[in-house]
């Protein structure tokens, strides 16, 4: 959640000029204290991280975006996950693309909005299907989206970013995934309160694992077409998103290696949220996540190893995609029911234009496996219960001036009957951060 967080605050690109170059960057500070319950600890991080941008824009036809990043992770002593590496550093490019917008070009040498638009975006770009339910990370992309009247149609091919991290947390591939993508996207923009969609996405696995295994082979080729709107309803003041999935495809099971099982999984996911139109802006919200389960995955319901039975058919969803299921717990979307209520507001906005932008909130989590018998993301929820636990987080985002920012995000996850009395302790994960931008 708190690296989502960042990601959407570090993507709004500054309002771009007719023509120009522009160029910043930030400086961000990071503490994160855990609780480790699969290796029974409490660890503390560190991350100070620098990040340059730099932005090309000529009258809206071409643009340009790049931005990399330099990142230092300072681990309390003896806390480092990797044994041995309490300090660690790495570089990235993060974004890297360019924009060719045929609809812009025409306008500009017409002076007449064109009955039909056309961009195409390549390069290194955070990527999402419908409302990311299936997919949201980064990826090295092509992308080209066609508008006509009120309906929009988009084509995207894709490539994981070396190294990225894999869905399969198979201890061979989890640091690593090699995958292709090529889907595309259909939107309806003729109604005034909704946008419904619809998509269809293939993923291909070429991952290789690292060392090589004369025990399990590896390869999670999925594909998922899914509809969805999102909009308002009765009022402005009550907006909605919805999204259902179905999945489909092979995979290896657990000790395979001959021979791919059947993937048949599905996810659904409904969030309403209400702004009050009063002082302090409050906004209230509930949301139903369910992603499918499978009752024979042995320890994990998001790993190859140790995960579906040999012979049969693969009913655990998984994808790429992002939804907050809270800081502490995080469970991954697979063999999963979570009911969401939250609510937050600007408690101090009438105290001056320092506390204006004082955001607070607050969410609780409640948990259930959709196969009680049937492994989920945490390995340590062992019992034959449906019943995972709660959470209750909260969270202050504070903008205190145009080029500063402080955030605060604490939650506490108390497990449920799902868990055996040598890992029911509460859990706990505090993060805090800084950002300066120049």
């Amino acid at each position: 959640m708190y690296d989502e967080q960042l990601r959407v605050q570090l993507d709004e690109l500054p309002e771009a000029r007719e023509v120009g170059f522009d160029a910043g960057g930030w400086l961000n500070y990071v503490l994160m204290s855990y609780d480790d319950q699969a290796n029974m600890r409490h660890r503390t991080l560190q991350q100070f991280q620098v990040r340059g941008w730099a932005s090309l824009n000529y009258k809206g036809v071409h643009k340009a975006y790049v931005r990399g990043l330099l990142n230092w992770d300072v681990w309390a002593t003896n806390d480092a996950v990797v044994r041995g590496r309490d300090c660690d550093n790495y570089n990235q490019v993060e974004r890297a693309w360019y924009q060719f917008d045929l609809g812009q070009l025409l306008l500009n040498q017409t002076g007449k909005q064109q009955p039909v638009g056309l961009t195409l975006k390549v390069g290194r770009e955070y990527t999402t299907f419908g409302t990311a339910l299936v997919l949201s990370m980064p990826l090295d992309v092509i992308d080209l989206n066609l508008t006509a009247g009120d309906w929009q149609l988009r084509a995207m091919l894709a490539k994981t970013i070396k190294d990225s991290q894999n869905i399969d947390e198979s201890a061979e591939v989890s640091s690593h995934q090699d995958r292709c993508f090529w889907g595309f996207e259909v939107t309806y923009h003729g109604l005034s309160n909704h946008r419904p969609f619809a998509y269809f996405l293939n993923n291909s696995d070429h991952s290789t694992p690292r060392p090589r295994s004369q025990t399990q082979r590896y390869d999670y080729s999925s594909r998922y077409l899914g509809v969805g709107s999102t909009g308002s309803l009765f009022t402005p003041n009550l907006t909605y998103k919805t999204e259902l999935v179905g999945e489909w495809g092979r995979t290896y099971s657990d000790r395979a290696t001959d021979g791919q099982d059947e993937i048949c999984a599905f996810a659904a996911d409904l969030q309403m949220e209400y702004l009050f139109r009063v002082p302090t802006r409050p906004r209230i919200m509930v949301e139903f996540i369910r992603a499918s389960g499978d009752g024979d995955r042995g320890t994990s319901a998001v790993a190859t190893a140790g995960g579906n039975r040999l012979g049969t058919r693969d009913e655990a969803f998984n994808a790429f995609g992002f939804r907050d299921t809270g800081i502490a717990f995080a469970p991954k979307l697979s063999n999963l029911n979570v009911y969401v209520v939250g609510a937050k507001f600007y408690p101090l906005e009438k105290f001056g234009r320092l506390f204006k932008k004082l955001e607070v909130g607050t969410k609780v989590f409640f948990y259930q496996k959709d196969k009680g018998d049937g492994a989920i993301s945490d390995s340590t929820a062992t019992e034959n219960s449906t019943w995972l636990g709660w959470e209750w987080d909260i969270y202050c985002d504070w903008r205190l001036t145009s080029d500063l920012s402080w955030t605060m995000r604490y939650g506490a996850f108390q497990p449920g009957a799902a868990y055996d009395s040598s890992n029911d302790s509460c859990r706990q994960f505090l993060y805090t951060g800084l950002t300066l931008s120049f």
